[in-house]
């Protein structure tokens, strides 16, 4: 079994690969305070549940964008599950070429769903996550990745728009039933929803015209499935495609 990790600022998403199936995926809060202690009785509660044996976990990888949360998560892996971790990062042998400025910029995510995307669509793909921030990113078919554009999420806007106004409340995200919003609340979610998909879309248009291959458009992260719905150029959602590009990275090990 392979245990991949992926560290978000918001939320962290664990999957449990057995075989290339997902045997088990669970997403809890990024809690940058949590100790070793405060893990493992999570995770081990979690494990129990789903009855995995710690002991049939061959590898461990850690795609990590809070650098603040590796050291606890160091700890699990060794002491926890007797196993010695891998985090992404731009010096890892990943089967793709960072062919940015500073490759060291490049979040472990962002390369994880590079990996992942190439593999499904060797034609080439632009990848567009939505969590905490909102990532484009754009790998070759010759296996490089050229970089992409980062947004605020979705999430981030909602909760400045409701500090910053007056009367503006914080409203749920919930879909809209028409773009044209009837009261403050549909309004506020009509430009979140639709506002958002034309920004994502508006992008990928811009990226395409400056390359030289037709990618597929394969959205992924916590509030991508709602946006693919709506978005003129997201092709395909693939919600564990961040997880996938882990496991693969841990394959080539």
């Amino acid at each position: 079994m392979f245990f991949c990790i992926d560290i978000g600022n918001t939320n962290t998403v664990i999957g449990v690969w057995n075989d290339g199936a997902l045997a088990a995926r669970w997403r809890i809060e990024t809690d940058r305070s949590a100790t070793f202690d405060d893990l493992t009785a999570k995770l081990h509660a979690l494990l129990t549940i789903a009855g995995i044996e710690r002991s049939h976990i061959e590898k461990i990888v850690i795609g990590s964008v809070v650098p603040v949360w590796n050291h606890t998560w160091d700890r699990f892996a060794r002491e926890y599950l007797g196993r010695e971790p891998l985090f992404v990062g731009a010096g890892t042998d990943t089967g793709i070429v960072l062919t940015v400025e500073n490759p060291a910029e490049v979040g472990a995510d962002r390369i994880a769903n590079a990996v992942a995307a190439i593999e499904r669509f060797p034609q080439g793909a632009i990848v567009v996550d939505s969590g905490t921030a909102i990532t484009v990113d754009v790998v070759s078919p010759d296996r490089r990745y050229l970089g992409g554009a980062i947004m605020p999420g979705i999430l981030i806007a909602l909760e400045a728009l409701s500090a910053r106004t007056a009367k503006l409340p914080r409203v749920a995200l919930d879909r809209p039933p028409s773009p044209l919003g009837r009261s403050t609340t549909t309004g506020i979610q009509s430009g979140m929803y639709y506002g958002f998909a034309g920004m994502v879309d508006r992008v990928v248009e811009e990226i395409r015209t400056e390359i030289a291959f037709t990618p597929r458009v394969v959205a992924t992260g916590g509030l991508a499935g709602s946006l693919s719905q709506i978005s003129r150029c997201i092709e395909e959602y693939d919600r564990d495609l961040t997880l996938r590009g882990l496991l693969l990275i841990a394959k080539r090990k």
